[in-house]
Parts: structure tokens; sequence; C-alpha cells
């Protein structure tokens, strides 16, 4: 049961080691990328080519961790429901924190955290890669937006699942 619930965030993290090694270092994705836009515009200027990757690849940052964020809370929260909705003496659903609860955020906030460092470390003893802060400050960023959007879409479910519970069944008055 444990392992259905987290394994996207297994695999999450292989995808973000794959994209720490050599494979995915700036010369082989611009390359890639210049030739990708050289297909389609034939006198592409290289510098625009390398300033298009650079923004694909701070995109990819706060994407790619905000994404390991949202992965870490729903598999805590998915965890949550398997191993308490059988003990709980109410329906599952009527409290927002069967949706939303703090330290699922936190949790996934701090995976994040210390996945982004350990990747920039790691990054550093690669001789065609750089480890840097900045990044491990965006990726946390894409975290946190992740986060505070889960928060919302948490609460506009509960608030729906609410309203289908206390609408009144219309059909039995017929």
């Amino acid at each position: 049961m444990l392992a259905r619930r987290w394994w996207p965030v297994l695999v999450w993290l292989g995808v973000i080691r794959l994209e720490s090694t050599d494979f995915a270092s700036a010369n082989n994705t611009s390359s890639v990328l210049y030739r990708v836009i050289a297909a389609v515009v034939p006198h592409v200027d290289q510098a625009f080519v390398s300033g298009f990757d650079e923004i694909l690849r701070k995109t990819g940052h706060f994407a790619g961790y905000g994404i390991l964020s949202a992965l870490v809370f729903l598999a805590l929260k998915n965890t949550n429901y398997d191993r308490l909705r059988p003990l709980l003496r109410r329906p599952w659903g009527t409290c927002l924190r069967d949706f939303w609860r703090w330290d699922w955020a936190l949790l996934g906030m701090l995976v994040t955290v210390v996945t982004a460092a350990a990747d920039e470390i790691h990054q550093s003893f690669i001789p065609s890669r750089t480890g840097a802060w900045q990044d491990v400050v965006l990726d946390s960023c894409g975290a946190a937006v992740l986060q505070v959007i889960i928060y919302f879409l948490s609460l506009r479910a509960f608030n729906r699942h609410r309203a289908r519970v206390e609408q009144p069944d219309l059909s039995s008055i017929r």
C-alpha cells in the first residue's frame, strides 16, 4: 500500500537525479535546442538559443521542484487517508484537515529544499555543471508556489464536498 502512494515521488527523484548529470548540462541542452530551432528557423542566432535555453532551464527548476513538493504532499495525504479513514468515527472529508494539513505542506517543502541542495552540491563536482545556491532558492520558490496552489485547490475541494453532503436529496420528495 505504501509503495503505491510513494512510487511517483521516487520516479520524480530519479528524473531529478538524471537531470543532474552531464547529460543535462547547458552545453548539451543548448546544442539540442539549437538543432531543433534551426530546423524551423535556419538562420537562428546562437545567442538567442542560449538565452532561450537559460529561460527553459530556470523554468524547469521552478516547475520540477514544485512538482516534487506536490508529489510528496499527495503521497502524505493519501498515506494518511489509507491509514486513518478506517479508524475515524466520522465520515472522511468532513474536516479541512482531510484535504490539507500544514505538516504535509511543510514536509513537501523540506524534501524539496534538501533534494535541491543535494542536487546543487552534486553538480558542483561535475566539470560540465555548476552548483548554485540561487537554484536552490528558485527550486524552493517553485515548491512554495505549488503548495499555495494546493492549499486553494484543497479548500475548494473541501467546500464542494461539504456542499454535496449538506445539500438535501430532492429526488425523495417526488
